[in-house]
């Protein structure tokens, strides 16, 4: 007989911050030799590790919070649907991906639920624990900017240009 550990959904969160964060790594060392490109997706890879460990220091602050204070939606089913999505990407490999391809990725990355839940999860300890959790880190509103940034300096693909708008 098993029994399952019950679900942490700041730590399984912290799990898929880290998940993007290694598709993020990936992308800058398929472009090593574009400098401003490979220093870009480091930069997202490092804000992504940085989420991930403030939910961890947010869990250690807010040890005893309460299962009912979540969104229904922030449950171990979603973790393992996100989890999966994201490991097969990582699985995908990257030797052959395109500056495009790589943007068409992090668009859909980062439109996803990942954020959404990201800030849902800062805000249980309250909104005094969330303002710091966030002051600890890039705010995921400002990695969107600096996306949006880098998708006008290193892509003319106009659906991607396009997808911008609806960041």
């Amino acid at each position: 007989m098993s029994t399952q550990e019950p679900f942490d959904a700041l730590l399984r969160f912290a799990e898929i911050e880290r998940l993007v964060s290694k598709i993020y790594y990936r992308f800058s060392h398929l472009f090593m030799t574009q400098p401003e490109l490979r220093d870009f997706w480091w930069e997202m890879a490092k804000e992504e590790e940085q989420h991930a460990c403030i939910l961890h220091a947010c869990r250690a602050l807010v040890v005893n919070y309460e299962d009912d204070k979540l969104d229904p939606k922030i449950n171990a089913a979603k973790a393992d649907e996100l989890r999966e999505w994201l490991l097969a990407h990582l699985r995908r490999g990257t030797a052959e991906l395109s500056v495009d391809e790589s943007f068409r990725i992090a668009l859909e990355v980062e439109s996803s639920e990942v954020d959404a839940i990201y800030g849902k999860l800062l805000q249980l300890g309250g909104p005094q624990i969330a303002k710091t959790m966030e002051n600890l880190g890039v705010p995921a509103s400002a990695q969107r900017l600096k996306l949006k940034g880098a998708l006008r300096r290193f892509t003319a693909n106009p659906a991607l240009i396009q997808a911008i708008a609806r960041l």
